[in-house]
C-alpha cells in the first residue's frame, strides 16, 4: 500500500511492494542528500539521514528522526474508499504506443519521423492490481496481465519518463501516476506506455485526444450503401459462376474476387451497424477479404497479360488439367497475399480494420494502416502497369494482323484465333473500366484518409467508395457481349423476352462495345 501524506516541512511516502522501493523518489525531502531505507516498510519506523558539510575540515553528522506512531494509520482502511475503483474486466487493455517489438525513438535525430524503431528491448511493464482511498493506495499483490492496445491516441499529450517520474498500470488498463509533490495522483484513461532503447520507460498522456470526425448516422448511411452494393458483387460472382460461356479462367477470377468484396462489405457494414468492436479477430477478417480484392484484381490483370504476349501469338489453348493448374496458381497469390500481410499485422499487434471510415489523424492511427493501405497502392500501380504492357501487347498483335492481310506472296507463319483474340480484347476492355474505377475509388478513400477536416465531401467520397459493388455490375452491363450473354440466359428461362438482332450480337465473330 502507498500512502500519501504532508507533514509541515518533511514529505512521508510509504511503499509496500514486492520489490524494494526506489530510494530516491523519498529525495525531495528538505534537508537531505542520501536516504537509506529497509524493507518492509512499517507505519513506525526509523528514517536515518546522513547529511555531509564540506569545510575546511571534513566531517559527518548522523541524524535519527524518532519513532512516528501516530501520523499514519496502520493501512488505508481508515481513509475514505474512492467511488470509482478499477476493475478488470476481459475487455481491459494496457496501451502500447509503438507497435510490437517496436520500441520508442525519442531522441531521433528528425522528430518528424516515427517515433517508432525496430525493437531491441523487451516490452515488459508491471501491472498492479491497486484498491484506490483518499491519498492512499492499497496494492492487493494479485498478479495481473493484460493484452495491447497499440497506438498513441493522442492529438498532443504529456509526456513522462521512469527517472523523474512514478507511474503504475491498473488491473483495468488505466495509468495511475503519482504527483511531482507526492501528495496526490492521478489515473489517466487516455494514453499509451512504452520503453526506447535504453530501457527508460515512458508514458504520453493526452491533452487532446483524437475524436471521431465521422458521425454515427454518417457511418450507417455508408455502412447500408455497403450492403446495396453485396447483391450486385454477388450477382456478378454467380452469373460468372454458373454462364458456360463467362466460366472461364477470367470469369472464376472476377466472379471470387466480387465474392471477397462481397464478403469484406457485408462483415464491415455489420460491424459497424450494429457497434460490434472490430478489434481483433473480425478486424483480421474484414482485412484479409478487402485485400484479396485487391490481389485478385491483379490476377485478372496478369491473365489478360498471359493471353495477348504468349497463348495468343503462340496459338496455346491450355487444357482442363493446364488451366486447373494456372486456376490454383492464381488462387496461391491472391489468398496467401493477403493472408502474409494479415499475419504480419497480427505479428505487430496493429488492428486489422481497413481504413474505412478513419482519419489518419495520429501517427499511430496511420501506423495502424502500414500493412494495407501501401499494400493496396502497390498493387494497384502493378496492375495498370500490367495494363499499359497489354495494351502494347494488343498493339504487337494489330501490326501483325496487318501485316498478314498485306502479304500477297503468301500466308505467314503467325495464325491468331480471331474469336480467342476478340474474347481477350472485350476481356481488356472491361479491366480497365474496372481498374478505373478501383483506382478512382482509391483514390478518395486516400483523400479521406490523410485529410485532417471534417468536411461533408469526405462523407461522399464514403459513399462512392460504399458503392463500388453497383459500379462493378454496371461495368458488365456496359459491356455488350457480357450484356448480351447474361439477357440470354434470362431469356432462357422465360423472364425476358430479347430482340433477335440482340442474339445475333453473340454470333458475329467481331463485337464491339
Amino acid at each position: 500500500m502507498v500512502y500519501l501524506t504532508t507533514y509541515p516541512s518533511t514529505l512521508l511516502v510509504l511503499a509496500q511492494t514486492t520489490d524494494q522501493y526506489n530510494a530516491n523518489k523519498l529525495s525531495n525531502i528538505e534537508g537531505i542528500d542520501n536516504v537509506t531505507t529497509s524493507e518492509p516498510l512499517d507505519p513506525t519506523f526509523s528514517l536515518s539521514t546522513t547529511v555531509e558539510k564540506s569545510s575546511s575540515t571534513e566531517s559527518s553528522t548522523s541524524t535519527s528522526l524518532g519513532p512516528i506512531n501516530t501520523a499514519l494509520p496502520a493501512d488505508c482502511s481508515q481513509r475514505e474508499k474512492n467511488r470509482a475503483q478499477p476493475v478488470a474486466k476481459t475487455s481491459s487493455r494496457l496501451r502500447k504506443c509503438c507497435p510490437l517489438g517496436e520500441n520508442l525513438d525519442i531522441y531521433r535525430e528528425n522528430q518528424s519521423d516515427s517515433m517508432c524503431d525496430n525493437g531491441i528491448l523487451k516490452f515488459e511493464p508491471t501491472v498492479i492490481s491497486a484498491v484506490l482511498f483518499d491519498n492512499c493506495i492499497e496494492d492487493l499483490e494479485i498478479e495481473t496481465i493484460l493484452d495491447y492496445d497499440i497506438g498513441n491516441p493522442c492529438n498532443s499529450s504529456f509526456q513522462y519518463d521512469d527517472e523523474e517520474d512514478v507511474f503504475f498500470v491498473l488491473q483495468d488498463g488505466s495509468l495511475l501516476i503519482i504527483d511531482h509533490d507526492n501528495e496526490s495522483y492521478t489515473v489517466e484513461e487516455n494514453y499509451c506506455l512504452d520503453i526506447d532503447k535504453t530501457g527508460h520507460l515512458f508514458a504520453f498522456t493526452c491533452i487532446t485526444q483524437v475524436e471521431e470526425q465521422i458521425a454515427f448516422a454518417k457511418v450507417v448511411m455508408v455502412a447500408v450503401l455497403m450492403l446495396i452494393s453485396m447483391p450486385c458483387l454477388l450477382l456478378v460472382s454467380y452469373l460468372h459462376l454458373t454462364l458456360r460461356l463467362l466460366r472461364n479462367l477470367h470469369g472464376l477470377c472476377l466472379s471470387l474476387m466480387s465474392l471477397c468484396l462481397a464478403s469484406g462489405y457485408f462483415v464491415h457494414s455489420v460491424v459497424h451497424i450494429y457497434g460490434i468492436p472490430y478489434t481483433g479477430f473480425i478486424g483480421y477478417v474484414i482485412q484479409f477479404f478487402i485485400l484479396s480484392y485487391f490481389f485478385w484484381y491483379f490476377c485478372v490483370c496478369f491473365n489478360v497479360l498471359f493471353n495477348v504476349w504468349y497463348k495468343l501469338p503462340c496459338c496455346i489453348q491450355l487444357s482442363k488439367t493446364w488451366a486447373t493448374i494456372n486456376f490454383v496458381c492464381y488462387c496461391l497469390i491472391a489468398f496467401t497475399g493477403p493472408a502474409t500481410l494479415v499475419t504480419l499485422t497480427v505479428q505487430k499487434g496493429l488492428p486489422g480494420m481497413p481504413s474505412y471510415f478513419l482519419q489518419g489523424l495520429t501517427e499511430s492511427i496511420r501506423e495502424s494502416q502500414r500493412y494495407f493501405i501501401p499494400p493496396v497502392s502497390t498493387i494497384l500501380i502493378c496492375s495498370f502497369l500490367v495494363n499499359v504492357i497489354s495494351f502494347f501487347g494488343f498493339q504487337r498483335i494489330n501490326g501483325y494482323t496487318k501485316a498478314e492481310k498485306n502479304d500477297h506472296a503468301g500466308p505467314t507463319d503467325v495464325i491468331f484465333d480471331q474469336q480467342k483474340y476478340e474474347d481477350v480484347k472485350k476481356d481488356a476492355k472491361c479491366v480497365c473500366l474496372l481498374g478505373i474505377i478501383m483506382i478512382v475509388s482509391w483514390l478518395l478513400e486516400i483523400i479521406t484518409f490523410y485529410s485532417g477536416s471534417n468536411s461533408k465531401y469526405l462523407v461522399l467520397c464514403d459513399m462512392v467508395n460504399g458503392l463500388q459493388g453497383v459500379w462493378v455490375l454496371l461495368i458488365f452491363l456496359v459491356v455488350r457481349r457480357r450484356r448480351t450473354i447474361i439477357l440470354r440466359w434470362w431469356y432462357d428461362r422465360g423472364s425476358h423476352k430479347i430482340e433477335g438482332t440482340e442474339l445475333e450480337e453473340l454470333d458475329k465473330s467481331g463485337n464491339h462495345i
